[in-house]
């Protein structure tokens, strides 16, 4: 949370943080700021100050009407000079930067993220600067949710279930024709067909696709982050995996929900990679909790897949089947973000919001993965993707 920031920055040994970009490509910039804007600024922090937004012209007063920063930095008239001289400020970091830190950097070691850019970081070197990249910093900070942001990651979970469960609708209206194609109005229902029905769902609920949709028809699920061709038929009786991890438009926050959904009556083996993925999900809620080892979560999945008969690339790294990647991964601002599942050493907080994806995945019959989206408690996790069934046979 923003309020860990100068304890992170002890970790971290730096004396102050700089961040440069805008909302829509450097989401720390909204979660800093709550500036929503597509102008690039930069933030700057002092440990044990206030931290200031910085910029010029119209930027700079938006940022002191729109954004809950109490500090700002006006640079109009040094970009004035430049307009005046007919160049751009942008392309002298060193006049720029040198300004914002002759001004406000007290202490000698400026911290900055891994995606500062590269002319701006060498600028601030060559002006005798000493600057320690930190790209854990702001990810740690970020992790633990407060408990408006996981509203917010509700309020996205709820748009992700109503858009799946109206896709589900439109595979459940379906006829099965030859081949086992599903037609919809006479026509094979395609990926395309349903991933622009998706994007109109979604903006109904006031988000959209935070990168893409992965829809994967039978045997072409065994990749288990192929997207989809936009010509694939959907067709009856194999699993179709329907991944979908949108964002508010307005809020910027992400939700990550999968189904798997069969249209008729699934193979014998793909009811128990079902049954196996079911209790897998069950026994991951049951071991997350604040303090839990990550990886006693990770295991608890494994080790019931194993039980159920299903290998995995944790337990057997040369595995081909069964479970071939992490569990899980933190959500916020971004569809992948802190905690990682694969760091062994940590353990959950209270205030982690992770989406849990326990799948299976087989070359004769494609894959099985379902994903619902929990905030960690003290106690068992609250799931925050409701109001949709976990198994979908239509």
């Amino acid at each position: 949370m923003l309020e860990d920031l100068d304890a992170l920055m002890d970790v971290n040994e730096v004396d102050a943080l700089l961040v440069v970009g805008n909302v829509f490509e450097v989401p720390d910039i909204y979660w800093l700021t709550g500036f929503r804007s597509p102008d690039t600024i930069s933030y700057f922090h002092s440990k044990g100050d206030k931290p200031v937004g910085i910029a010029a012209f119209n930027a700079i007063k938006r940022i002191k009407k729109q954004s809950f920063l109490k500090r700002t930095y006006d640079l109009s008239e040094l970009y004035l000079r430049f307009r005046k001289a007919g160049k751009r400020a942008a392309n002298h970091p060193n006049v720029v930067y040198g300004t914002i830190l002759q001004e406000h950097l007290t202490g000698k070691i400026l911290g900055v993220p891994d995606h500062l850019p590269a002319r701006i970081l060498v600028a601030i070197q060559n002006l005798g600067y000493t600057v320690k990249v930190v790209p854990d910093l702001l990810k740690d900070a970020r992790a633990t949710k407060s408990k408006a942001e996981i509203k917010t990651i509700k309020k996205a979970g709820d748009a992700t279930i109503s858009a799946i469960e109206q896709i589900a609708k439109m595979i459940k209206k379906s006829k099965v024709g030859p081949k086992k194609q599903l037609l919809l109005k006479g026509n094979p229902l395609t990926v395309r067909d349903i991933k622009i029905a998706l994007e109109h769902f979604l903006l109904d609920s006031g988000a959209e696709s935070a990168e893409d949709m992965i829809a994967a028809v039978g045997k072409k699920g065994f990749d288990w982050h192929y997207l989809g061709n936009a010509k694939d038929v959907l067709k009856a009786g194999v699993p179709i995996i329907l991944d979908v991890f949108p964002r508010l438009k307005q809020e910027r926050y992400v939700a990550d929900v999968t189904r798997t959904v069969v249209k008729g009556q699934p193979h014998k083996k793909v009811r128990a990679m079902f049954e196996a993925v079911i209790a897998a999900s069950d026994a991951v809620v049951d071991a997350l909790t604040d303090d839990a080892p990550i990886d006693e979560v990770n295991m608890a999945c494994y080790q019931t897949l194993k039980k159920h008969g299903f290998d995995s690339t944790r337990l057997n790294p040369t595995a081909t089947e069964g479970m071939t990647h992490g569990l899980g991964h933190g959500i916020g601002l971004e569809v992948h973000e802190n905690p990682s599942f694969y760091d062994r050493e940590r353990g959950f907080v209270a205030g982690h919001v992770v989406a849990i994806e326990p799948g299976v995945y087989l070359k004769a019959h494609g894959g099985v993965r379902i994903e619902n989206d929990y905030a960690v408690t003290t106690r068992k996790p609250k799931r925050l993707t409701v109001g949709l069934d976990d198994i979908m046979y239509l």
